[in-house]
């Protein structure tokens, strides 16, 4: 049976043929512009320059399957224009005035600090920071471990639903765990470095992701995003959506661009 990953990875492939791009034998692209809408900004480039992925420096970005050229591609657009429309096709609050790629916000934990993807600020309300997810949900071989200096209760504060599942899996990491498709503790780590920073209820985290269907994998993500909102939704303000879902807000703006918008739909939601 072809895997999720693997039939995302089909398409993309499909994609880049269809455009004459060239590929190296993994599958990326050799100019790293070939994968892109348009090419970063020198603020963007600088913010992958500098961040923890190591996006750049490794050419992790070049890859037809990368998160982060997903977000590139979908977000870069806006930074120039109306940001406070994609912040709110997001789900935050009007007034949003910039947005940032690869934030860090350092747990008080030694060891390199976990980096989300994309943060949206607005002067009059707290953040909305973004965990993104392209076909890294799909591949199982993915780890989901979290160390057991995570297991320090002093660390979580009144976030006892996040702390119990920091226990769930380290019970679990030597059999079967319950989480296969959601990297549960890396939102959990970012759940830690924001309520370090901001307190429990002084951001926004939305998880936003790449759906596919039909497919069991992707069926069994979608119920650990249920599982897991269940668990600390009454202790931080975590949100859910589909890539699909804001996509389908940014075709309906009449002021973006047909290039871009032809460029998403025919690389990433040709279904809709």
């Amino acid at each position: 049976m072809i895997t999720t990953y693997r039939r995302i990875l089909n398409q993309q492939q499909a994609w880049a043929e269809k455009r004459g791009i060239k590929l190296d034998e993994n599958g990326y692209t050799l100019s790293l512009n070939d994968n892109l809408f348009r090419p970063l900004s020198p603020r963007s480039e600088e913010e992958f320059r500098f961040g923890r992925g190591d996006e750049l420096s490794k050419g992790k970005m070049n890859a037809l399957h990368s998160s982060s050229a997903l977000v590139v591609n979908v977000f870069e657009y806006w930074r120039d224009r109306d940001v406070d429309f994609i912040a709110q096709a997001c789900g935050a609050s009007k007034g949003a005035t910039s947005l940032h790629f690869e934030r860090t916000y350092p747990t008080r934990l030694s060891g390199i600090p976990p980096h989300l993807d994309v943060e949206f600020h607005n002067p009059l309300f707290r953040p909305l920071v973004i965990e993104a997810k392209f076909t890294e949900s799909y591949r199982r071989k993915t780890k989901r471990h979290i160390k057991d200096k995570y297991l320090n209760s002093s660390l979580w504060k009144g976030l006892t639903g996040c702390e119990s599942l920091v226990r769930l899996i380290c019970e679990e990491e030597k059999s079967v765990t319950s989480f296969s498709f959601l990297d549960t503790p890396q939102l959990l780590k970012h759940i830690l470095g924001l309520t370090t920073k901001f307190g429990k209820r002084g951001f926004e985290l939305l998880y936003l992701w790449y759906d596919y269907r039909p497919s069991l994998e992707a069926e069994k993500h979608r119920r650990e995003i249920s599982e897991f909102e269940k668990c600390i939704s009454s202790e931080v303000s975590f949100r859910k959506m589909t890539y699909q879902e804001l996509f389908k807000s940014i075709r309906d703006n009449p002021e973006a661009d047909p290039q871009y918008i032809g460029y998403l739909a025919d690389r990433y939601f040709y279904d809709l």
